[in-house]
């Protein structure tokens, strides 16, 4: 929880790069080691453009949108970070007995000022929205402790069970109070391609832009406003049949290139006698109904949507009004049920220039309200607005 001083001009994917390797290069390799890694690469943000070290954007030449190139300079330089990271537990012999995790946080952004230009195709919807675009995101975990691998899960897998898997990975037990955890151990699937363990999600409760949320088992209930950001919704930005993104998506390359056998992750995995097969991720494509739309997705503006993710995972045909409205009841009422439990946002609690203006800490920036006490950080809400 130190502050930093002496990172000035660098760039934060190196920076972070270089201290895993400290660690990793100063630890015990008979002790147990978790590594966070959150980079900031490649997330984006609507008040900056992202930026990346110029001597990784002439490698994407190819690419003729100035902001996707400089966009996939930045996913190069966070590839290559993880490559250094992944050697440096090779040369320490800690791969043999190591769980890598990757994952996103979200799905890609459209023209919202970030400069991403990102599309989710053919998945609907982007970052913000409750659509599978916005929340279906690619992970994946690698392990020698794996019994089955080389394979693309098919379970229902939410990020809060990451913490449950790892530690039943580790020593079978998982966590003592798992009634106040909402994550789920899947180490038993994962492992062996086993059994789902989940059968639903609570996607979103947000009072604030009044969205909700949940899958259970193949059925997903959307409820939502729009977002509005800077006095445009996602719907004037640039909608194209509810996917967002740019016009010139056909001009940039395929994906499958020999740079991934030029990686040198993959060049450690092949010293480990490990051959990925790039082409295990062909099972993880996504097609849509080539049933055509007889009328426009409903948006699920201030009403309900229903959708059977498995046939149909790009949320086309919505089915209110063809499946019977007790079942809809049914999944409302279990995510206000839900909410009944939750803890309010802090956006909900008014702003406090005291605690909050940089000006007046050096202009350093720090967790706002680790260090203070909410008075009403106990309250919970049973209301969500319709």
């Amino acid at each position: 929880m130190d502050v930093i001083t002496n990172a000035s001009d660098v760039y934060s994917t190196d920076y972070f790069t270089d201290r895993c390797l400290h660690i990793i290069d100063q630890h015990n390799a008979s002790q147990p080691l978790f590594l966070y890694v959150p980079y900031q690469a490649v997330h984006a943000s609507v008040f900056t453009r992202p930026e990346s070290p110029p001597k990784y954007t002439d490698i994407f030449s190819h690419i003729l949108s100035a902001d996707r190139r400089q966009f996939a300079a930045i996913a190069y330089t966070m590839d290559a970070s993880i490559g250094a990271v992944m050697e440096a537990l090779h040369n320490k012999h800690m791969l043999d007995n190591c769980i890598v995790i990757f994952v996103s946080d979200n799905g890609a952004d459209p023209q919202l000022g970030s400069g991403t230009n990102g599309l989710n195709r053919p998945l609907r919807g982007s970052r913000r929205e409750l659509y599978e675009g916005g929340i279906r995101v690619p992970a994946l975990l690698w392990s020698p402790l794996l019994n089955k691998s080389g394979y693309v899960s098919d379970a229902l897998i939410h990020v809060t069970d990451l913490l449950p898997t790892v530690l039943d990975a580790i020593d079978g037990t998982g966590i003592e109070d798992e009634k106040n955890v909402y994550g789920m151990s899947q180490w038993s699937t994962l492992s062996t391609n086993g059994r789902p363990v989940r059968w639903e999600i609570h996607h979103n409760v947000d009072p604030v832009w009044n969205q909700s949320a949940i899958r259970w088992y193949d059925w997903k209930l959307i409820q939502s406003s729009e977002p509005v950001f800077f006095g445009k919704t996602l719907a004037q930005i640039n909608y194209n049949n509810g996917h967002i993104g740019v016009n010139n998506a056909h001009n940039f390359p395929a994906l499958q290139s020999t740079d991934r056998l030029k990686c040198k992750t993959y060049d450690i995995l092949r010293r480990m006698n490990r051959k990925p097969d790039y082409n295990v991720l062909k099972e993880s494509a996504i097609e849509c109904s080539t049933k055509p739309l007889t009328q426009t997705p409903a948006k699920c503006l201030n009403e309900f949507c229903l959708f059977n993710i498995r046939d149909d995972p790009c949320e086309q045909h919505d089915l209110i009004g063809e499946i019977e409205t007790e079942f809809v009841a049914i999944l409302w009422e279990r995510l206000r049920q839900f909410n009944r439990t939750s803890v309010p946002p802090l956006t909900l609690v008014p702003l406090d220039p005291v605690a909050s203006d940089p000006v007046l800490y050096n202009y350093i920036y720090v967790n706002w309200l680790d260090y203070k006490v909410m008075s009403d950080s106990h309250v919970t809400s049973d209301k969500i607005e319709l």
